[in-house]
């Protein structure tokens, strides 16, 4: 199946889950941005957004994934130091592990409890597609990640 983002975020808009009393959306949104907004953000982040992260943000808007991985405004951040520096955060999980992306595009785990970190896709497409296909269990895939020591 060829996917693209437009599907992808339709598929994840309709998807739900039986709560207690009733069924409940994975996406909870929090905000929606607009194309000038972002630029503003790439500005202040010093790099660009990549472009299917960029539509995800468009269609979907800020919000949480299945109350397991949290994009907001705030999340995004450069990245200083380290392996990863000139990338940018965008998104934060439940324990308060980060999420980040390079100037390619590929998508990386920054764990919050140890200085370690790890390849998680290839791009941000890649990563929403294997985060639905894992049924959105974000903390067992990243505890089953091979992890390398991040130089801070």
């Amino acid at each position: 199946m060829n996917l693209d983002i437009d599907m992808l975020a339709k598929a994840v808009l309709s998807a739900s889950r039986k709560g207690l009393l009733r069924r409940k959306p994975i996406f909870e949104l929090y905000a929606t941005t607009s194309p000038d907004e972002l630029s503003k953000l790439e500005e202040e982040i010093g790099t660009p957004i990549p472009s299917h992260l960029r539509t995800w943000l468009l269609v979907v808007g800020y919000g949480d994934i299945d109350e397991q991985l949290s994009f907001r405004r705030d999340w995004f951040a450069r990245i200083e130091s380290g392996q990863l520096k000139g990338s940018a955060r965008f998104a934060e999980d439940i324990l308060g592990n980060f999420y980040a992306f390079d100037s390619g595009g590929r998508i990386f785990y920054l764990c919050r409890s140890e200085p370690v970190f790890a390849e998680i896709s290839k791009d941000f497409l890649e990563f929403v597609d294997e985060l639905a296909r894992r049924d959105y269990k974000l903390v067992d895939w990243v505890s089953a990640l091979e992890t390398q020591k991040y130089e801070w």
